[in-house]
């Protein structure tokens, strides 16, 4: 059954979801300004656990954040690639996120503030990514590849330019509410009634980094490509989220490429919940499992 918190969350969600379809999605200047306004109160609001350090570093020249646990070890290492629709960046909700997930997994994890719309479009946040993931591989890290939402294509892009150069492929390759093409090409996202992701602002955001470049290329549309020799999948996504057809597709993909995916649905949930923890307890146990599975696969 569904938390007390869950009921008490759920209705803003709903709020959140209105405001976000009578946003004024055309104008990229307008998800700036209101990712000013929403980072000035996140950032008070939501702190990373004090047990968990934050050391700033830019592996390949991109700036982020080191998490790191009590007794972490230095290899392996986790790399987060994070949502936002390439339009919000990386802040302290993020974290705090990360930092719950780094503490769960007992692993270090970089954080990476890749740059944002509409100052900068497709290839950056791209290549940004895939400059910290080869720059960990130079330094001898063994990396566990996390993408949440827009993180997700991002991660398996990252997989497919590895497997194009002949680098080693992450020992894993965890994705949350996965965002696996950016063309938005299934039907089923447009009919979706997730408590908190508008279809419309979730497309436009992505449409204004695309900037009309072609959706089907791997990059952009990692889903339609060969996917195979890539790292095993590990997907977690709530039951009743706008990106649950991403999944299906994703599970298609890997089963037509032979690609190992194991996959995670968590009932009642909506996109991005796993972002409220500790507050909403379906979040921590979200993020708990995620690292348990990390943790396990490791260990192999």
């Amino acid at each position: 059954m569904p938390s007390f918190q869950y009921h008490l969350f759920k209705p803003l969600m709903r709020i959140a979801r209105w405001s976000q379809g009578n946003f004024p999605v055309q104008d990229a200047n307008a998800f700036v300004r209101f990712r000013q306004l929403a980072d000035r109160v996140a950032n008070v609001a939501m702190r990373p656990p004090r047990d968990v350090k934050a050391e700033s570093d830019s592996p390949g020249g991109v700036t982020g954040d080191w998490l790191i646990p009590t007794n972490a070890p230095g290899n392996p290492v986790m790399l987060f690639l994070h949502g936002g629709g390439i339009a919000f960046g990386w802040n302290n909700p993020l974290r705090r996120e990360l930092a719950y997930l780094a503490r769960f997994a007992g692993l270090r994890a970089f954080g990476v503030d890749y740059h944002l719309i509409p100052e900068y479009l497709y290839p950056v946040a791209h290549d940004e990514c895939y400059a910290v993931y080869r720059a960990l591989l130079q330094q001898g890290k063994q990396i566990v590849l996390i993408g949440e939402s827009s993180g997700a294509a991002l991660a398996l892009a990252t997989l497919l330019r590895a497997k194009a150069e002949g680098l080693s492929q992450p020992l894993l390759c965890a994705l949350i509410s996965p965002v696996v093409d950016y063309g938005f090409k299934d039907a089923r996202i447009w009919q979706s009634d997730d408590p908190f992701a508008h279809p419309k602002f979730t497309a436009e955001m992505h449409n204004h980094y695309v900037a009309g470049n072609d959706t089907t290329l791997p990059d952009l549309s990692p889903v339609s490509a060969d996917l195979s020799g890539i790292a095993p999948l590990y997907v977690i996504a709530g039951e009743n989220e706008i990106m649950r057809s991403e999944v299906d597709c994703l599970t298609q993909a890997a089963q037509r490429y032979n690609v190992p995916m194991e996959t995670l649905l968590c009932p009642h949930v909506w996109h991005s919940w796993h972002a409220l923890a500790p507050q909403l307890p379906e979040a921590t146990r979200a993020l708990e499992v995620l690292g348990t599975a990390i943790s396990q696969r490791i260990s192999k």
